[in-house]
């Protein structure tokens, strides 16, 4: 039977009616009460549970919504910042650690994850302080000690107080993980090798299967020249998953050391079809085929170690960790047209180090070229090359920025100016290589390639086209070995290359 409401009559329906408005009164607050405050605690341990089944998206929902109902709660910033740490999402991990510090100051987990989240985003700096703030409050937390000592010993001037700190942690907990191979890994740095093999030898006794602290054993063995050891090391790397190039270039050399020459082959033909950069396998392959009598494949690999040996990489102009750095600071503010934020930031960063005013200048020409913005750069480079005339790299680098605007004549009046200040410097040797190389000038662009030994692969690209040309074609096909081994992950340089071979061998075809 469905019920309908009936209007209320006399006295009586009144009274009906408002103990009724009552109970609904009643029933919309006891409703509101069980819903509009959650408990804390309870959304703590339903948010561990989340992140423990690895549903993370569920979890930074949850944590959100509880941040509504509990604003700025410590706790719950933490949590979340974890979330996003686990998801590798290292900017909003260290939004939400600085929030949790900041709604209760002096916590060290926090501290500890934010210090390793910077880390994570190449801060080294910020990550050295924030874990020096962790330290300070805890000094005998053990972890803590240890990542200090592990910020510490990236560094080379900061390096001994690293191992320090790392000993310290030791000392506090014999039992933390890998904790005797990041001591060993720091003395092997500071080339104490004999104390790094006692340190590595700890490490693979806790773990046997350690293939890591395997390979800094045989590297420690080898540089104290006990190649039976560090032959034994390296094949014991190779069996416990550290797979990698130099693990097979170090056995092969042990092997060529200890005169086993036929057995050193397959781990250095392995090592350079992994990394055909690794330029001394072509000195130990060298080696070996002169012992075995392989003369011809010897001298091969003689002239590709001599063709390789001493070549910079000149293909990046902001490519060390601190100057990727700087741009990640810089790039924001340029976008903001905030140029002299950004000169005032560039002075005081590391890269400028004591330097003057003209280093930032040519450090913002470079970036505004990065940009696109070569107006920008051009300007800005001037600027940096009246600050400091005596300076090779900022005539040289103009003149880039010229050639690839196409003002070929302003471009070689700048790497002229370079080269009168520095006849070595690489860029301009390129800048006038490519200048001769469009001229069809082909022994002058070989010169200035070959006097910059670049790496570039690109630009060794054209050299090897310009021996072609120039008549040289055995020096054409070693460079064009060089590219391939120096261009191994660059696919688009590779397919340019298999094009010019195949188009100057049709060439060689059609000769009379």
């Amino acid at each position: 039977m469905e019920l309908t409401a009936q209007p209320a009559r006399g006295s009586g329906g009144k009274i009906k009616s408002g103990m009724c408005a009552l109970v609904a009164s009643l029933l919309i607050v006891i409703s509101a009460t069980g819903q509009s405050r959650p408990d804390r605690a309870s959304l703590l341990r339903r948010g561990a549970q989340l992140v423990a089944a690895n549903q993370l998206s569920a979890a930074e929902d949850l944590y959100k919504s509880g941040l509504h109902d509990f604003p700025g709660d410590a706790d719950l910033q933490y949590e979340l910042g974890m979330v996003f740490f686990r998801e590798r999402n290292w900017p909003q991990a260290i939004e939400n650690y600085i929030a949790s510090l900041k709604a209760k100051p002096g916590q060290v987990r926090p501290l500890f994850y934010l210090a390793e989240s910077y880390y994570m985003q190449s801060d080294l700096d910020h990550a050295r302080q924030t874990i020096a703030e962790a330290a300070r409050i805890a000094p005998d937390d053990a972890q803590v000690c240890q990542k200090y000592g592990e910020y510490l010993s990236a560094g080379f001037e900061t390096r001994k107080d690293g191992l320090a700190r790392l000993e310290k942690a030791r000392q506090l907990n014999a039992v933390l993980p890998r904790i005797d191979f990041e001591i060993g890994k720091t003395k092997f740095q500071l080339t104490d090798y004999q104390h790094a093999v006692t340190s590595f030898e700890a490490a693979l006794k806790r773990n046997p299967n350690d293939g890591e602290a395997a390979f800094y054993l045989a590297e420690s063995s080898a540089n104290l020249g006990d190649w039976a050891k560090a032959r034994d090391s390296y094949a014991y790397a190779l069996a416990h998953g550290y797979a990698h190039a130099d693990a097979y270039y170090g056995l092969g050399k042990s092997r060529v050391e200890l005169a086993d020459f036929a057995a050193a082959l397959d781990p250095l033909e392995t090592a350079i079809s992994m990394q055909p950069s690794l330029i001394n396998v072509h000195f130990q392959l060298a080696r070996a085929y002169r012992q075995l009598g392989l003369t011809q494949s010897a001298n091969k690999q003689s002239r590709l170690f001599a063709a390789m040996t001493d070549r910079v990489d000149t293909s990046q102009a902001l490519h060390n960790p601190e100057e990727q750095q700087a741009w990640a600071q810089v790039k924001p503010l340029l976008g903001a047209n905030k140029e002299e934020e950004a000169l005032e930031l560039l002075a005081k960063s590391p890269i400028a180090g004591e330097r003057d005013r003209g280093d930032a200048l040519y450090l913002l020409g470079v970036m505004y070229e990065s940009l696109g913005r070569t107006d920008d750069a051009k300007r800005v480079l001037a600027l940096a090359q009246a600050q400091n005339p005596q300076s090779a790299r900022i005539p040289a680098y103009l003149g880039m920025v010229r050639l690839s605007a196409g003002d070929t004549s302003s471009a070689e009046a700048a790497f002229h100016s370079a080269l009168t200040l520095d006849s070595s410097e690489a860029l301009a040797l390129i800048g006038m290589g490519g200048i001769r190389y469009q001229q069809g000038r082909w022994q002058e662009a070989i010169d200035d390639f070959e006097k910059s030994r670049t790496a570039d692969p690109n630009t060794l690209l054209m050299l090897c086209d310009a021996y072609y040309r120039a008549g040289q074609p055995r020096q054409a096909e070693l460079t064009a070995e060089v590219v391939r081994a120096l261009g191994a992950d660059n696919k688009a340089v590779l397919g340019r290359l298999d094009a010019l071979l195949v188009q100057h061998a049709a060439d060689r075809t059609r000769l009379p």
